[in-house]
Order: structure tokens, then C-alpha cells, then sequence
């Protein structure tokens, strides 16, 4: 039976998203716009590039490479269908589930059900396989590289295959790439002579993981550009007097912009100059800009109450509390912290940064809640069914609640 729990897991995490994405809900607009281009044009032989968004300016490298490509063979199998990319997102959302039990067996083995369990119907994960969006598949490399990388003999081809699934990542979203460092510091609070061979060995398979594109995109535009132009932009736009995150309607770009820098690197270095030269210039404001990216972070309105995401934040926090330090979780807990302090330092704070870490958050609070249960025994369970209770009311007085949540913000001038 065992060894049958992950295809199970998988079988179940797969209905639930067919499921959902059967319903055709409407895919929201967001960046799906700009990737459908790219994917199109790829298909057209006009290679890599956006235009239709950007009044006909070219950007050869402005969205990370994976998701696009992914999009084109798609569209090249079955037609430009955004049902059929939701399928797919579908089985790798399920994949991601299977991983994350075998991640579970890897750290705490008696928790590896439950986080598997709860996975499968989370909601947030199970919406994202609907939407024409990167965080599917991002969230995929992420699990993967954590299962390779706490693969228990320490086996090198484990360890340039998590290598590997970090380049995928970063090659999907950028911020992808924190999950080395994190593996580097890991490596110095522990045994460090191993732990760094095995950095310097993820290392060199991360690299090589992303170097053809690195080469491309130098071969585009004759200068060094590791993955992609997007980083200066969003640095810029997430830390002014006005930051776009604040506003009804932001991250649009003038045309002016285009007119007088023409050149996407040189674009991209401008805002990277004026995001630093703000943050050196105004340090009171952008620590409060801080302050309320941090907020925005665990904000657990989208806009509706988010049941999944509040009933996983007590248990997360006890699991982070208990079992951050130990050997396994350590390697989560840390790149956790430094990627919450990227998305909230530099970077703009969205909930949608957090729900790649979401499983791992799950892993952490299913320890929770295994704990809670061996502790307690019968009131484990049914604390843990209060809790669910208490999340069901709290979601039938949504708008109530959501209400007295802004007031509050507004009051402090948080929002």
C-alpha cells in the first residue's frame, strides 16, 4: 500500500484540478497576454520576442525563457488552446503533490501523508493549474529541487539533478536562483566540507542549466544579461514616493519610455539605478514601503478570505517555530527567509510570491499538526477540527471580516 500513496496522491491531486479547470472559469488577464505572444511568434519562426504590448518595441528578454517555450509546444500539439495548457498545468500540479509526500518521507516522515493529503485539495495550488501563468510550473522545480537535494546518501547525481531543477526555476521565474544561496548558507551552518562540495556541484549544474540562455541573450544584445530585463523594472516600480503596488492601476509603462531609451538593456539599467537611488535617498519611506510589503505578504485576502491559506498560518507558524532548525526543514526555513526578504525588501510583496513556498509551508504545518495529534490524541483532533470550523465561520462573514480588515489598514495608513 506504501508504495502505492504516491500514485494515489497523484491520481486524487489530478481529479481535483481536472476538475476545476473543467469548470472554464475565465483566465485572468495578467502577463498571460505577453507570454501568449512570445509563444505565438516562436511558432511563426520570429523567435523570442514580445511587440503587441509594447507599441512595437521589441523585447527580446523580458519575460524568463521556460514558460513561453512551454506555451509554444503546447500551442504546437493542440492549437492555441488555453484549456489544453490547464490540463497539462493539471498533471504537473499533481506531480508537484507526489513530490512533496516523497519530500515529506525525506524530513519527517510522519507528517509526509498529511502534507500530501492536503496538498492535493489546497486551493491556491489547485487554481493556479488554472490560470495561463508561470507559478505552476515554478512551484514544481522548487519541490523537485528540494526532494534532489535532501535525497538521504548524498548521491551526486541527486545533487546536479537538483542542480538542475533550481536552473529550470530561475530559467521560470529569476528569483528562483535564491534557492542556491540558501543551500550555500545551509552548507556553513552544518558540515561544511561536504555541504559546500555539494553547493560548489549544485552550483555548476545550476550553471550550466542556464548558461545557453545566458549566451543567447548576449548574442541578442551584445552585452551580459543573465536571464532576463525585467528585474529593473519591477525594482524601480516597487520602490518610489508613488511605488506601483499602492496604485488601482500601475506597472503600465509609457510610451515616452520606449521613445527616449530604445534599448531594453539599457532600460533595464535605468530602473535598476533609480530603484537604488531611491532607496539610498529615502531610507524612512522605503522601510515603511518594507514594513507594508511584509503585510502584503501574508495579506490572506484575494480578494475573498482565503480559508486554505488561514487555516495553514497557525499551524505553519508552530511547524516554522519547532522544526525550522532541524536537518531537512533547515534547508526550507532558510531559503524561506531569504526569499521573504527579497520579495518584501526589493521586491513588491504579492501573494503571489508566497504561493510557490506554499507546499513547503504545508510540510511544515502538517508536522504541526502531526505533533498536535500524537501529543493530544483525541483533543488533537479535535483542536484541529475547531480550527476548520473556525475558518468555515470566518469565510461566511467574509465581506464583515474583510471590511474590518481594511478599516484597520487604512487606519494606520497601511493600504
Amino acid at each position: 500500500m506504501k508504495a502505492r500513496l504516491p500514485l494515489l496522491l497523484f491520481a486524487l491531486a489530478l481529479a481535483v484540478r481536472l476538475a476545476y479547470v473543467l469548470q472554464e472559469y475565465p483566465v485572468p488577464p495578467q502577463d498571460t497576454p505577453d507570454y501568449d505572444e512570445i509563444a505565438l511568434n516562436l511558432l511563426k519562426g520570429e523567435g523570442f520576442v514580445a511587440r503587441e504590448n509594447w507599441f512595437g518595441f521589441e523585447m527580446r528578454s523580458w519575460r524568463a525563457p521556460f514558460y513561453p517555450f512551454f506555451l509554444a509546444a503546447v500551442y504546437g500539439v493542440c492549437g492555441h488552446s488555453h484549456l489544453a495548457v490547464k490540463a497539462v498545468q493539471a498533471v504537473v500540479g499533481a506531480g508537484t503533490v507526489a513530490l512533496l509526500y516523497g519530500l515529506g518521507l525525506r524530513i519527517w516522515p510522519a507528517a509526509a501523508l498529511g502534507a500530501g493529503l492536503f496538498a492535493a485539495v489546497y486551493g491556491p495550488l489547485v487554481v493556479s493549474a488554472g490560470e495561463v501563468m508561470s507559478e505552476t510550473w515554478f512551484t514544481f522545480w522548487l519541490v523537485l529541487a528540494a526532494y534532489l537535494l535532501n535525497a538521504p546518501a548524498g548521491r551526486l547525481r541527486d545533487w546536479l539533478g537538483g542542480g538542475v531543477a533550481i536552473g529550470l526555476a530561475a530559467l521560470t521565474r529569476p528569483v528562483g536562483l535564491l534557492l542556491w544561496p540558501a543551500l550555500a548558507l545551509v552548507a556553513l551552518l552544518g558540515e561544511r566540507r561536504e555541504g559546500l562540495r555539494r553547493s560548489l556541484w549544485v552550483g555548476l549544474a545550476l550553471g550550466a542549466t542556464i548558461l545557453p540562455w545566458t549566451v543567447r541573450n548576449y548574442l541578442v544584445h551584445q552585452t551580459w544579461v543573465p536571464i532576463s530585463t525585467h528585474g529593473g523594472f519591477i525594482l524601480a516600480r516597487s520602490n518610489a514616493a508613488q511605488p506601483d503596488w499602492r496604485r488601482e492601476q500601475g506597472w503600465g509603462i509609457a510610451r515616452e519610455t520606449f521613445v527616449q531609451i530604445p534599448s531594453e538593456v539599457e532600460r533595464d539599467r535605468h530602473w535598476q539605478r533609480q530603484g537604488l537611488d531611491f532607496i539610498r535617498t529615502h531610507p524612512g519611506t522605503y522601510l515603511r514601503w518594507s514594513a507594508e510589503r511584509f503585510l502584503r505578504f501574508w495579506y490572506f485576502f484575494q480578494p475573498g478570505y482565503n480559508f486554505w491559506f488561514a487555516l495553514l498560518l497557525p499551524f505553519l507558524t508552530v511547524g516554522l517555530w519547532h522544526y525550522g532548525r532541524r536537518e531537512g526543514f533547515l534547508l526550507l526555513s532558510v531559503f524561506f527567509g531569504i526569499s521573504l526578504a527579497a520579495f518584501c525588501l526589493v521586491l513588491y510583496g504579492s501573494v503571489r510570491f508566497r504561493l510557490p513556498l506554499e507546499p513547503f509551508f504545508i510540510l511544515f504545518a502538517a508536522a504541526a499538526a502531526e505533533d498536535l495529534v500524537r501529543r493530544q490524541g483525541r483533543r488533537g483532533w479535535l483542536l484541529l477540527g475547531g480550527a476548520v470550523v473556525a475558518n468555515l465561520i470566518l469565510y461566511w462573514q467574509d465581506e464583515a471580516l474583510r471590511a474590518l480588515v481594511l478599516e484597520w489598514l487604512h487606519r494606520w495608513q497601511l493600504k
